[in-house]
């Protein structure tokens, strides 16, 4: 369910080419699905992967799907955001720049005060 009116939404995928004739048209699923997943279950991806070679031009929602159909899904770049710089395996951010703060080790040894 959503919005106010507490309509259950539904999703269907239509593939048309410049002249508007259908070329696939996917069953209709709950409007929660996500596209990429929704892609995947009605066979898009296999078609487009071993079919006849087109491109499709799609949104953000079908991400990934250029790998799998060997460059016939075109999708914008994908954008960076602040999550995106985080390291693999620790999930702490990097050091850049604007945040770098030298160190005890970084300070030098002629600032320490010598006993003479």
């Amino acid at each position: 369910m959503s919005g106010k009116s507490k309509q259950n939404a539904v999703k269907t995928m239509v593939l048309t080419d410049e002249d508007a004739r259908v070329l696939f048209c996917s069953p209709t699923r709950p409007g929660s699905c996500v596209d990429i997943t929704h892609a995947r279950q009605s066979g898009l991806v296999r078609l487009l992967a071993e079919g006849p070679a087109v491109e499709i031009l799609a949104d953000a929602g079908y991400q990934g799907l250029g790998a799998q159909t060997g460059g016939r899904v075109i999708t914008p770049p994908h954008r960076h955001t602040a999550s995106s710089r985080r390291t693999p395996r620790t999930g702490t951010r990097r050091c850049t720049s604007d945040s770098a703060r030298p160190t005890p080790h970084a300070v030098s040894a002629s600032n320490t005060a010598s006993p003479t």
